[in-house]
Order: structure tokens, then C-alpha cells, then sequence
């Protein structure tokens, strides 16, 4: 086991073992769920880290057999990012004010770093694991952002926010059998590693496609020393 999976980091392995046999469960006792939709239009307000497009392209070519064989929907290396936390509940929130709290907590978050390991099949999607270095880094950012969105909040953060992943397949119909077999392949693979860059906040569609994805404001994460 490599030194970025070790220690409080073996709780995203366990995190990510859960959340897999979870998907695995719901496949057994019913089928994958397709999208139907079309790219666009941009429907979804939400914070994404986009994975660098040398690494993105290794993604793309261990699940491109999935793909192919299903007629699922191949997430282009521009489109795979990993989602920070969805704000469509805060939609009413002035985009300025949405502004001000993403930079200020981006700024304040400590340095990330994500490591890729293993692909894995969700009811509509095939996904890569992102290791977030160090492991509390995304729920402290995600809590710090509804914190201060939400000051009177009482709930708990959203469901998954202790994990960091980014789908690359996203299903078109109910043959995942080549998907099931990607996923076997890949499930102990590593595909690279990144630092935070930059968050941004966009307006979407489901797959993040460049024809349904308009950019409304980027932030600077604080880089490591060199």
C-alpha cells in the first residue's frame, strides 16, 4: 500500500468499500438507470474541480470498452471533473454573495492533493476514485461553504461528502455487462495524481458537456510550497 493510502486515509478505502457495495446491492435487486437526456440545457448550479486532461485521457481509455459495448455516454477528458458540492438548494442566494463564500473558504482550504484509484460501477454510472490528500480536506471545504451559505442549517452534510469521485461512463441503457467487466479490470488501478487548482463555479448539464456548461466565476486554491 502506497503512503497516500495509509493512515486517517484508510478511512476514505473504507468510505469507498461501503459505498460500493452499496451500488452493488441496489444492481442486485434491480437495474442500472439510464439517462435519456439530451446535452444541455444548463439545468444545475454546482461546484466542480476539473481533473487535468493527460490523466482524464487514461480514464477515458481503460473504460472506453464500456462504453463502446453499451452505448453509454464516454465523458469527453475536458468533462471529468470531481463534484465539490452542489448548490442548486442555494439557488436563491445571490450569485455574488455564492461568489464571496466560495472564495473566501477556497482560499482558506489547506492544499489538496487527489490520487486515482480504481474504477467502480454505480447504478447509472462508472466512477474513478479521487484519495483526497489530506482526507479531511473536501468535508471541511464542503462543510466551511454550507456553513456560511447557510449559518442556520441544523442537518448534517450532504449524504457522501466525506468521499470525492468523478464519473467517467454515464449509462444510456441497461447493458452494463461490458461495464461490470471494465470495472473488474480497473477496480485496483491508479491513473495519476493532482493538486487543487482551482474550484469553479458553473451552470451544468448532467454530463458537464461543453455545449450545456457556462463558467460563471473560478478560484484559486492555495498551492503547496515548492
Amino acid at each position: 500500500m502506497t503512503a497516500a493510502r495509509t493512515g486517517r486515509e484508510i478511512s476514505q478505502r473504507a468510505r469507498f468499500g461501503a459505498l460500493r457495495a452499496v451500488e452493488s446491492w441496489r444492481l442486485r435487486r434491480g437495474h442500472a438507470i439510464p439517462w435519456h437526456a439530451e446535452e444541455g440545457p444548463r439545468a444545475f448550479l454546482t461546484t466542480v474541480i476539473r481533473i487535468p486532461e493527460t490523466v482524464g485521457d487514461r480514464l477515458r481509455e481503460a473504460a472506453r470498452p464500456a462504453a463502446g459495448a453499451g452505448g453509454h455516454h464516454l465523458y469527453p477528458a475536458a468533462s471529468l471533473h470531481v463534484t465539490l458540492i452542489n448548490l442548486d438548494r442555494h439557488a436563491d442566494v445571490p450569485v455574488a454573495r455564492v461568489e464571496q463564500v466560495l472564495a473566501d473558504c477556497v482560499s482558506a482550504a489547506p492544499p489538496v492533493v487527489f490520487d486515482l484509484w480504481g474504477l467502480a460501477v454505480a447504478r447509472n454510472t462508472i466512477y474513478v476514485q479521487a484519495y483526497a490528500r489530506p482526507a479531511r480536506a473536501v468535508p471541511w471545504l464542503r462543510a466551511s461553504i454550507l456553513r456560511r451559505l447557510d449559518p442556520d442549517r441544523r442537518e448534517g452534510p450532504p449524504r457522501g461528502a466525506a468521499l470525492a469521485f468523478s464519473n467517467v461512463v454515464r449509462f444510456r441503457s441497461t447493458d452494463i455487462a461490458a461495464a461490470r467487466e471494465v470495472t473488474r479490470a480497473h477496480r485496483a488501478d491508479h491513473f495519476g495524481s493532482f493538486s487543487l487548482e482551482a474550484v469553479e463555479l458553473v451552470r451544468t448539464d448532467k454530463v458537464m458537456s461543453a455545449a450545456g456548461t457556462e463558467t460563471l466565476a473560478v478560484f484559486p486554491a492555495r498551492r503547496r510550497p515548492r
